[in-house]
């Protein structure tokens, strides 16, 4: 009778047991199904600042090296190196509120886009920063947004719905920071379609002929002569500039002047550019050489 009852009772204890383990293993599960479903506070900006920044990086043609942490002690988003690696920053409050308000993930594309544009303009290697390197950063994040298929509006949508009128010390105003933007989603825009160059072979262009190629003491640029006795200089977009004449020499002294803006320097019959003081002192400053 004893025996009895004690197997009862122990049947019944576990019965409860097995009851209360489904029970909690079901609201564990419950918990976890909640969590995900509603994107929650804890998982979702994490996941769409990760992403984004790997997808804005690919679309660079770069391979990713961006360590990316949430942060809760900045405001929204820090580019910066540490140990020599590059950081991205996001606070996951500010992520989640910027999408919210936006109403698009593009919003947080447009923020980490700005701050990756920061680490590749070497911006993140300066002591101080100036509201032109946010305008730059701004560019870029126009233009890769376009890249990777955001509409005009969307690539806008971030500063649109957090940005301020006022201007601050680092940042210019919101109006020139949306100019920026845009400037930037036009520019890939019209490259779209677009060849870097024209299929016309080379041999069927008119080609510059050039008879000097000069450089200077101190001076890293290569400035050239044509065979129309024109100096000149490329630019860093490649474009040829004139900036002055090669001249006849008036004397014997000197096999041809090289004029610029009016600063006149005699080159000798072995390629040596002369530069006369007015106190009569004469010294070497560069060097011309012939261009078979």
């Amino acid at each position: 009778m004893w025996n009895g009852f004690r197997r009862s009772e122990r049947k019944l204890m576990k019965l409860k047991f097995t009851f209360i383990a489904l029970l909690l293993l079901k609201i564990g599960y419950s918990q976890v199904g909640d969590s995900l479903s509603n994107e929650n506070y804890e998982y979702e900006p994490d996941k769409i600042a990760k992403e984004a920044v790997s997808k804005i990086v690919q679309y660079t043609g770069l391979t990713p090296n961006f360590t990316v942490v949430a942060d809760n002690n900045i405001k929204s988003a820090l580019a910066y190196l540490k140990n020599n690696q590059r950081y991205i920053s996001y606070n996951p409050e500010f992520i989640k509120k910027l999408n919210n308000k936006a109403k698009t993930n593009w919003a947080a594309v447009s923020v980490l886009a700005h701050e990756i544009g920061h680490h590749l303009a070497g911006h993140t290697l300066l002591k101080e920063q100036s509201p032109g390197n946010e305008l730059i950063a701004d560019r870029f994040s126009g233009f890769i947004l376009h890249q990777m298929g955001a509409t005009l509006e969307e690539a806008l949508a971030a500063l649109s719905a957090i940005g301020h009128e006022t201007d601050t010390i680092r940042h210019p105003p919101k109006s020139a920071r949306l100019q920026a933007i845009a400037n930037g989603w036009n520019d890939a825009k019209n490259l779209k379609n677009s060849n870097a160059y024209d299929n016309q072979p080379v041999e069927g262009k008119e080609r510059v002929k050039f008879m000097y190629k000069c450089t200077f003491i101190g001076d890293d640029n290569i400035y050239f002569v044509d065979e129309k006795d024109n100096i000149i200089w490329y630019n860093n977009q490649g474009s040829p500039i004139i900036i002055g004449k090669k001249e006849e020499s008036k004397t014997g002294k000197y096999l041809w002047i090289y004029n610029y803006l009016d600063n006149y320097y005699g080159v000798d019959a072995k390629g040596k550019i002369w530069k006369e003081s007015t106190y009569g002192s004469v010294y070497i400053i560069g060097q011309a050489v012939n261009i078979p």
